[in-house]
């Protein structure tokens, strides 16, 4: 049997994520090595970006040998530069990415990879629904409206353009990285690049459970940032400017 994907590298940002640790590491490289098993990969590598952690975080990491453990330059940056130093690190022809907060299952990285050759897409999103469990009402509102006006001001057809689960060939890393968001509004930049740029995108259903730890979610500050993103890229969209300067 042909792999479906040669190799895959999975990108976790983590900032002060030591109740999920001990319990997402083992489940990912579990489900990375069922993945390996049954050839639906040739090989991957696990690359979790430490954010400046301030708890246990990168000593519980430490134990890891199958984990390639990476620390950001400075002080705690973010979730979107955090992503984009595992990226600059990764070695594999595809890129995945997922949070260490337990919200997203490692499980359901087979359903990304399955996506990959009958859809045609090398570019593929995990959809939350809003009725997941781990998807409370202030959260299920504002990702319909973010739903919304994206399919208003950019003819998506997306079911949720902020998931934090996703897999894409390595082709696109180059306008991957030159996304200038830090925060959290890097999840809806790089939505919004690959629609203006006309990538192929496709959408599979995937859980969402109540996260170990902490939320990083501020829904005022970030919900702002959102809202941000989805109108300047709209307004230098429609001043004409080349796909490859969004």
């Amino acid at each position: 049997m042909t792999s479906v994907l040669k190799n895959i590298s999975v990108v976790m940002p983590c900032y002060n994520e030591q109740q999920a640790i001990p319990t997402i590491v083992p489940r990912l490289l579990k489900s990375l090595e069922g993945l390996k098993n049954r050839d639906m990969i040739e090989d991957f590598e696990l690359i979790v970006v430490n954010d400046k952690s301030t708890d246990n975080s990168a000593r519980l990491l430490s134990k890891y040998k199958e984990v390639k453990v990476v620390e950001t330059p400075g002080t705690h940056r973010g979730y979107g530069l955090a992503l984009k130093k595992g990226f600059s690190e990764a070695k594999g022809q595809w890129i995945a990415f997922l949070d260490v907060d337990n919200s997203y299952r490692p499980e359901d990285l087979e359903n990304l990879v399955n996506a990959v050759e009958p859809s045609g897409s090398d570019f593929i999103m995990g959809s939350r629904g809003f009725s997941e469990e781990g998807m409370s009402f202030t959260r299920g509102a504002g990702n319909w409206l973010y739903m919304f006006l994206a399919k208003v001001l950019y003819g998506s057809q997306l079911e949720d353009v902020c998931t934090g689960f996703r897999l894409f060939h390595r082709r696109h890393l180059s306008d991957v990285l030159q996304i200038p968001e830090d925060g959290l509004d890097f999840s809806i930049f790089l939505t919004l690049k690959m629609l203006v740029n006309k990538v192929r995108i496709e959408q599979i259903p995937i859980q969402y459970d109540v996260r170990l730890g902490d939320s990083k979610l501020s829904v005022v500050q970030d919900g702002i940032a959102f809202l941000r993103v989805l109108l300047t890229l709209k307004v230098r969209q429609s001043r004409g400017l080349k796909h490859s300067q969004v």
